[in-house]
C-alpha cells in the first residue's frame, strides 16, 4: 500500500519554510502564497536531451491544457501521472507530474526543439486562463542506457514533537497536535547529461516492520537536508513532515532519475533505519505512550530515552537494597 503525505499538508509546511526568512512572525510565514505558472523538467535551455525522456511537471495542482509542439507541430501527449508532493528549490512546494509523449515507447521527436505549454489562471481578480510556458528544450540524436551513480544514504533522524491543544490552528504553523520531523544525510544521484538541479530524488519512508511509504521528491542544486526540532518550541515549517509513530522503527530509501528515464531504471540506495526520539514543545504534555518524560532544555523528551533512563533508575534501586540486606 502506497501513501503520501497530504498535498495541502506538504504545501503549507515547504510555504512557510520559505517565507519565514522574510516574515516578522510565523502567523504571516504560514498562509498560502498566490497561485504560480507551473514549470517543468528538462529546464529551459537544455541541450541534448535524450529522446527517452519524460516531462516533469511541477505545478501547484493538475496541470491544466498541457501541450507539446515540435517544429510548430502538435505531439499528443498522455494523461499526467501524479508522482506525489515535494518541493524544487527555484519553484517551492509542489506536485510532481509526470507526463509522456502518446508515441511509440513515449520517445521524443529527435534531435528538435520542444515546448511544452500550459493553461494558467492567476489569482488576480478579473483575469481569465492564460497559456504560459512551462519548458523549452532541444533533444540529441537519440538516447543510450548508460547508468550514473546511485544516491548513497548515510543517516536519518526522526522526530515527533507533541504541542499545546490550544495552539492547534491558532496561527503559528502547528495544525495536529503531533508533527514529524527528519533530516537526511546523503550523498546526491548523478545522472547522464542531467544537471544536478534537474536530478528528481524519490524520498520514501516506511515503518521496518510495516508497507505504509510515505514518499517526499526533490529537486535542486543542493541536497535536501529536511528540519531538525530546535528551542523550546521547534515551529513545524519543514519541506517534509512525516507522519511518525514514536514506537516503530523507520527505514528510508533514495531513488533517483533524470535524463533518459524511460530507457535508464532509476537508481536507489540502500535502506537507513533509525528510531523515532519523542518530545514535547513547551506547554504540551509529556508524551503518552510512557507516560512521563525529562526536560533537556525546554523541550521533553519521552519514549525510549524516558523508558531507559527508568530502567536505569529501577536498577540501582534495587542494587541498593540487595546491598543493605547483605
Amino acid at each position: 500500500m502506497r501513501a503520501h503525505v497530504g498535498w495541502r499538508k506538504a504545501f503549507l509546511a515547504a510555504c512557510a519554510a520559505g517565507a519565514l526568512q522574510a516574515l516578522p512572525s510565523a502567523a504571516g510565514a504560514c498562509s498560502v502564497p498566490p497561485p504560480r505558472p507551473p514549470t517543468g523538467l528538462p529546464r529551459s535551455g537544455q541541450t541534448g536531451v535524450s529522446t527517452a525522456t519524460s516531462l516533469i511537471i511541477l505545478s501547484q495542482g493538475r496541470p491544466a491544457g498541457l501541450t507539446l509542439q515540435v517544429a510548430g507541430l502538435d505531439i499528443p501527449l498522455d494523461e499526467p501521472l501524479d508522482l506525489g508532493p515535494g518541493y524544487q528549490e527555484s519553484f517551492g512546494a509542489s506536485e510532481f507530474w509526470q507526463v509522456r509523449a502518446a508515441t511509440a515507447g513515449g520517445s521524443l521527436v529527435a534531435s528538435a526543439e520542444h515546448v511544452v505549454t500550459a493553461q494558467f489562471q492567476s489569482s488576480t481578480p478579473g483575469e481569465t486562463t492564460s497559456t504560459v510556458e512551462v519548458t523549452r528544450f532541444s533533444t540529441g540524436a537519440g538516447y543510450d542506457k548508460v547508468q550514473g551513480v546511485p544516491p548513497l544514504a548515510r543517516s536519518v533522524r526522526l522526530w515527533r514533537v507533541r504541542y499545546p491543544l490550544s495552539e492547534i490552528g491558532s496561527g503559528d504553523c502547528v495544525f495536529d497536535e503531533y508533527h514529524g520531523f527528519l533530516t537526511v544525510d546523503y550523498d546526491p544521484a548523478t545522472i547522464p547529461n542531467t544537471p544536478p538541479s534537474s536530478v528528481v530524488h524519490t524520498f520514501s519512508l516506511r515503518p521496518k516492520t510495516g508497507d505504509t511509504v510515505q514518499t517526499f521528491l526533490y529537486a535542486g542544486d543542493d541536497p535536501f537536508q529536511g528540519l531538525a526540532p530546535g528551542g523550546d518550541h521547534p515551529l513545524p515549517i519543514g519541506a517534509w513532515q512525516p507522519d511518525l509513530d514514536p514506537t516503530r522503527e523507520y527505514c528510508l530509501t533514495i531513488a533517483a532519475f533524470g535524463d533518459g528515464d524511460i530507457a535508464r531504471p532509476p537508481l536507489s540506495s540502500q535502506p537507513v533505519c533509525a528510531s523515532v526520539t519523542q518530545l514535547s514543545s513547551a506547554g504540551a504534555p509529556p508524551s503518552p505512550d510512557i507516560g512521563g518524560g525529562c526536560a533537556v532544555g525546554g523541550v521533553r523528551t519521552g519514549g525510549a530515552a524516558s523508558a531507559l533512563a527508568a530502567t536505569a533508575a529501577l536498577a540501582l534501586a534495587a542494587r541498593h537494597r540487595r546491598r543493605r540486606q547483605a
